[in-house]
């Protein structure tokens, strides 16, 4: 649906609503948008103080999801939709609780365990069938890299390990490295961050 520019007489005739009818239309429209309503519970009823536990379940997710998984994996395009599937619960817990660091952490984790659980099986996944599950991984790579560069030099020190264990899971794979020479993805960047 096409956004509305709100006129200054609309937004005059809704401030001379009262107290009640704006109550009724607020919750009509927090009702509508559900990631208006998670963020305004994290804020609101959880007082913003739930960033770890909130993150800490999405972690979970994301093992057991992969762990789930495992015994159903078909080819690396099939693994690339739980993967996207991941994204948007990564996505939907920072764009309600705002937490830079936790994308960092939870997307890592996301494509180590991916390599770590699937690896053998995508290195011999003809490089067709494996192109566009490995576009997403380096594209996911070059993402992280660019945020870790806006974040303080501390905090990028606690992803070290993670970094490299990505760069080494992508090395090892032969059509994961060739996609990411074809997007400039160096990945030395990863096994020597903060070099």
């Amino acid at each position: 649906m096409a956004r509305i520019k709100l006129t200054d007489d609309l937004k005059k005739a809704i401030s001379g609503l009262s107290s009640t009818q704006k109550d009724k239309l607020l919750y009509r429209l927090i009702a509508g948008n559900p990631a208006l309503a998670h963020k305004l519970i994290f804020e609101l009823l959880e007082g913003g103080n739930t960033q770890d536990d909130r993150r800490a379940a999405v972690a979970t997710e994301i093992n057991s999801t992969l762990t789930n998984y495992e015994a159903y994996y078909h080819t690396p395009g099939i693994l690339l939709l739980q993967l996207r599937d991941l994204s948007g619960v990564i996505n939907r817990h920072v764009s309600t609780t705002r937490d830079k660091y936790g994308e960092v952490e939870l997307n890592l984790l996301m494509v180590n365990e991916c390599f770590q659980r699937f690896g053998d099986r995508i290195r011999v996944a003809n490089y067709p069938k494996a192109r566009t599950f490995n576009e997403y991984v380096v594209k996911r790579a070059l993402k992280l890299l660019t945020l870790l560069e806006k974040m303080h030099e501390d905090m990028r020190l606690d992803f070290k390990t993670d970094l490299k264990k990505l760069g080494k899971y992508i090395a090892a794979q032969p059509t994961t490295m060739m996609v990411a020479k074809d997007l400039m993805l160096e990945v030395d960047r990863l096994l020597h961050p903060n070099d």
